[in-house]
């Protein structure tokens, strides 16, 4: 999983992960990331303005498994509850099976993708499109627990 975390992060430079992602009743994600792009006419990255920018943009949960796929989207399914896009991540050569019943995968609007650690390559199988997290307020009760794990409240207050 860190080795997808630094292939994910090479990618993506606007935003926040959190690692093993506990949110009661809805499991735990081996991560998340809190995606955002800065407008234009932001003149600067302070701690008050990203805090604004974390309650509108994307919230994304990651469940890797070597093999059982059918676990894996079992718990995957449960992110999506808080999570706009909800993605299940193996590893390149292990993921036929999950591909041979993707229609479930599309179904549930639950992602598929497979990692090659040794290239650090990420293929999307698929991702869905036009999503998003099926409970309102545990969406906004992960974006506070993630803001709080970061600190962003105190960082405010000193800014």
């Amino acid at each position: 999983m860190r080795a997808f975390e630094r292939a994910w992060f090479a990618k993506h430079a606007s935003g926040v992960a959190a690692g093993e992602f506990a949110l009661s009743g809805y499991g735990v994600a081996d991560l998340v990331w809190l995606a955002w792009r800065p407008k234009p006419d932001e003149e600067d990255f302070s701690a008050v303005s990203l805090q604004r920018q974390l309650a509108r943009r994307h919230l994304h949960a990651f469940e890797a498994k070597l093999k059982d796929w059918q676990r894996a989207l079992q718990q995957a399914f449960r992110y999506r509850y808080f999570a706009d896009k909800a993605i299940v991540v193996m590893p390149a050569g292990s993921e036929g099976g999950a591909l041979a019943n993707l229609e479930v995968f599309k179904h549930l609007e639950v992602g598929l993708w497979s990692f090659e650690a040794a290239t650090g390559t990420i293929r999307e199988h698929y991702t869905p499109t036009k999503v998003k997290a099926l409970n309102a307020v545990a969406r906004t009760r992960a974006i506070e627990l993630l803001s709080g794990k970061i600190h962003l409240g105190k960082l405010g207050k000193e800014a």
